[in-house]
């Protein structure tokens, strides 16, 4: 059996990445809105982050300099850090949405998932998803997933010398 492709085999049309990659980009909204800030609004209690911070810490096969970073900063401040991790991820549900800042707020994300990905330690089964968002992430910043059915291209029609949008 001949196992080679057919060469009339063609690259994915432009239209089929015109509407992949706002697909991509709204779905991954639309999820980061109800699974990361929705649940986190609701569950989170004044204590969730202090545990988990205190968690991590504890963790033997955490990081040394996190754990420093955990014990003598985050959790002395994990009451800024509630807020701001809520109030954040709410935020960038929100741009992901509109394709409105994807190439600002990606890259904020992407070291928030760092800093998740660092607590939990890399080798953990726990920062896969985190592992993926980053993946996801650097994908929708590498071809300005705003630019299409987004705010950031009718801002870049706009001003079109902001060339980073």
């Amino acid at each position: 059996m001949d196992q080679t492709m057919p060469n009339d085999m063609q690259a994915p049309s432009d239209h089929m990445i015109k509407y992949g990659i706002p697909f991509l980009r709204i779905a991954f909204g639309l999820w980061f809105l109800y699974h990361e800030a929705y649940e986190k609004i609701h569950a989170w209690t004044p204590e969730t982050l202090p545990k988990l911070f205190k968690m991590w810490a504890e963790n033997p096969q955490g990081y040394g300099f996190y754990k420093s970073f955990l014990l003598n900063f985050a959790l002395p401040n994990a009451s800024f850090f509630t807020h701001l991790v809520t109030s954040w991820e709410f935020v960038l549900g929100i741009c992901l949405l509109l394709g409105l800042g994807i190439r600002i707020v990606a890259p904020l994300q992407i070291f928030a998932n760092i800093n998740y990905i660092l607590g939990k330690t890399y080798a953990s089964g726990g920062a896969n998803l985190d592992r993926l968002t980053i993946i996801i992430l650097v994908t929708l910043f590498l071809v300005s997933a705003g630019r299409e059915y987004g705010l950031d291209g009718r801002l870049r029609r706009k001003l079109p010398k902001l060339k980073w949008l």
